[in-house]
């Protein structure tokens, strides 16, 4: 997962994160390819997160096939939403609240990276689906 560091954004302007959804998850060279298109021609999108589709919620997965309209994901298909950080930090609370021995001993790193891409895509909040890399970026410059 691509994360800007939250000291560079500019809270004037609307950031978004992409989820990069697959049925297996993308090679390193895949993700870097995709990536680097988004990120070359738009600046406000602080998170690019490799979705595994298998990993996901099957209701979640099916509330966003319905709300868009798609009979099936394609492989790789683009899931949009806005960046939210309180989304991002409320999830993070919640978690150690629920695990506070495990946030004592520092055991959490892998649950605060799995609770912080659930928080950045969460299906409900979804602005925009495709499986075309060029209408990601149409899609976010227009709404700039």
């Amino acid at each position: 997962m691509f994360f800007k560091k939250n000291e560079e954004l500019d809270h004037n302007e609307k950031w978004y994160c992409i989820g990069i959804m697959t049925d297996n998850g993308l090679e390193d060279e895949e993700y870097d390819v995709l990536s680097k298109r988004i990120l070359d021609s738009v600046q406000n999108v602080t998170v690019i997160s490799d979705l595994i589709r298998l990993e996901w919620d099957r209701e979640k997965l099916q509330a966003l096939n319905e709300r868009f309209q798609d009979h099936s994901f394609s492989d790789p298909c683009f899931i949009i939403n806005e960046f939210i950080p309180e989304d991002i930090k409320r999830a993070r609370k919640l978690l150690e609240k629920n695990n506070k021995w495990k946030r004592l001993f520092g055991f959490l790193s892998f649950e605060y990276m799995e609770a912080e891409t659930k928080a950045a895509h969460d299906f409900d909040k979804a602005l925009f689906y495709t499986d075309d890399a060029d209408k990601v970026i149409e899609y976010i410059i227009a709404n700039s």
